[in-house]
């Protein structure tokens, strides 16, 4: 008699590889962290980040856009579709009005800071790396180093919310972060992201260029600190 059929067993399904978005953060997991637990990040969530220091920043933070703002007009000029040209024209405007308007107010409360030359320059390594990073990858660096920055602040000030600072300009900067217009923008970046057609060589230059702009964003802040 003949012994019996082995029951079959098929191979489990093999899970799908998470997006690219998603794979430049657990690729930069040390960088990552490092910026979410940054001094700047502590003491804001905790509300004891000084007035000093918080005018130094939102200096460094307000000079910052106009670098944002070139990125975002570099996005609208190689936006491969009709819907990312869009996406990055409202980012740019939005930049070049509600931010530039954010902070003439903010800075006319706490006071324009002094700043040193070394402060400034260290800050400044945050626009170098950017500007590098899009004149050579070009539109996947765009999105890459805007999608570096913007996670970033979606994920800390998702925590800082919960414990907003007694001061108005502080509590409202940390909530700005945690409502649309910002956070479908971070959507949408993550979207584009995902979109490319990266090839394994790119996709390794892009996780280096995320977590540069990590490191950066850590110098930027660390910044704030130097008188």
């Amino acid at each position: 008699m003949p012994e019996p059929a082995s029951p079959q067993h098929p191979n489990p399904p093999v899970p799908p590889e998470p997006p690219l978005s998603a794979r430049l953060i657990s690729r930069n997991t040390a960088d990552w962290e490092q910026a979410l637990g940054m001094r700047f990040v502590r003491e804001v969530t905790s509300d004891t980040v000084s007035d000093a220091v918080f005018a130094r920043y939102l200096h460094f933070e307000r000079e910052f856009v106009d670098t944002a703002a070139r990125l975002a007009g570099a996005a609208v000029r190689e936006a491969p579709t009709p819907a990312a040209l869009a996406g990055h024209a409202r980012t740019l405007h939005a930049l070049v009005t509600d931010q530039y308007a954010y902070f003439t107010e903010a800075l006319r409360t706490t006071g324009v800071p002094e700043t040193g030359e070394r402060a400034g320059a260290q800050a400044a390594t945050l626009t170098e790396e950017v500007l590098r990073a899009a004149d050579s990858l070009g539109y996947a660096g765009v999105v890459t180093c805007m999608y570096a920055a913007e996670s970033l602040y979606r994920q800390w000030c998702a925590t800082a919310v919960r414990t907003p600072s007694a001061r108005t300009e502080v509590a409202d900067w940390v909530r700005l972060h945690t409502v649309a217009p910002f956070t479908t923008q971070v959507r949408f970046l993550a979207d584009e992201i995902d979109a490319l057609n990266s090839t394994p060589a790119a996709e390794a230059e892009l996780v280096a260029v995320f977590g540069r702009v990590l490191a950066a964003e850590v110098r930027f802040h660390d910044a704030a600190y130097i008188e």
